[in-house]
């Protein structure tokens, strides 16, 4: 294995690992905020039904990533625009997860495939109608989420909560966040593994798609063990306040939008999505159950992410391209 192949496997498995420390941890949050579970059985489930999405339904997603944005010769001609989109992500995604905050992969890994693929003078090889349905997934997804999270809850769950005891309503509402966790942990793994595993597969550098698949999982469950609880945290605590009827609500409208753009092939943001639902579910108390500064200071974050990964990886491209010039491998 030659040097630049080594590089992007050790890349994609450090996004592999950002992932799990920041958007696998949100899917963990609404378990462990209301105290449905411990963090321990949320990561053993999230982990279980991530393996199961990425195996069963990541490949409309991967080849997006892949082949979809950019022709896969040209990645396959210029490893180092792989490389550097990897790298830009790992090290943005990190910075910002130190920080314990949300924030996507999926806006990152575009924003540094863009800024490598700008530094090469490739832009015209751009797919342009899949990356305009990209950006318009970013905001559609938390759009969609609180809508979604929005209705169920006041149309359905609210009027169902009224008809029964208090004893079942906190015993039903937990199963179900469970199950609805499980929808999203699947959404996961089979949306998100793309971001790190799709330019893995589209460089040519690995020919069989499952053994990096399943390094890349066990890097996402690293993650979230090593690294997320200060995700957690500010998910499960700092947004709104969580019981088991709004765990369910919002990672069930959650697991809506992103299997509906998971089957698309569309990579999206799983954070923007359960973020979307948690606000939609705090939305009806009262928009003062929400807190309104930390979701505006998300929300910058998700601009700033593409655009901070598009420059970031241009100038890490520029740096290897002059390496690998003066050293060739």
């Amino acid at each position: 294995m030659d040097t630049i192949s080594a590089l992007i496997i050790i890349a994609s498995v450090f996004v592999g690992w950002s992932i799990g420390a920041n958007s696998a941890s949100n899917v963990v949050s609404t378990l462990v905020g209301p105290g449905i579970t411990s963090y321990r059985t949320a990561v053993i489930l999230v982990t279980a039904l991530m393996i199961t999405g990425a195996l069963l339904q990541s490949g409309p997603v991967i080849n997006t990533i892949s082949r979809g944005i950019i022709p896969e010769k040209d990645l396959q001609e210029d490893r180092l625009i792989a490389l550097s989109a990897l790298l830009a992500t790992v090290l943005f995604i990190g910075v910002v997860t130190s920080q314990a905050l949300p924030v996507s992969s999926s806006h990152a890994i575009v924003g540094g495939l863009a800024g490598s693929v700008l530094a090469t003078g490739l832009l015209k090889e751009f797919n342009q109608p899949m990356t305009i349905n990209i950006i318009l997934s970013w905001f559609l997804t938390p759009v969609l989420s609180v809508v979604a999270a929005y209705v169920i809850y006041k149309a359905f769950l609210v009027p169902f909560s009224k008809k029964i005891s208090l004893i079942i309503y906190g015993q039903s509402f937990r199963i179900l966040a469970v199950i609805a966790t499980a929808f999203v942990a699947y959404g996961l793994g089979a949306n998100n593994i793309g971001n790190s595993v799709g330019l893995v597969i589209g460089s040519g550098t690995v020919k069989e798609n499952t053994p990096i698949m399943l390094l890349i999982i066990a890097s996402m469950c690293f993650g979230m063990i090593s690294f997320g609880r200060k995700v957690v945290n500010t998910v499960s605590r700092n947004i709104t306040l969580i019981d088991p009827l709004t765990a369910f609500t919002a990672q069930f409208s959650a697991g809506i939008v992103i299997y509906f753009f998971t089957v698309s092939g569309i990579p999206i943001s799983t954070t923007q999505a359960i973020l979307g639902g948690l606000v939609g579910v705090g939305m009806t108390k009262g928009t003062g159950m929400v807190n309104r500064s930390l979701v505006m200071e998300i929300f910058i974050g998700w601009i700033i992410t593409p655009i901070s990964t598009a420059i970031l990886s241009m100038l890490i491209y520029c740096i290897l391209s002059t390496l690998f010039i003066a050293m060739p491998v």
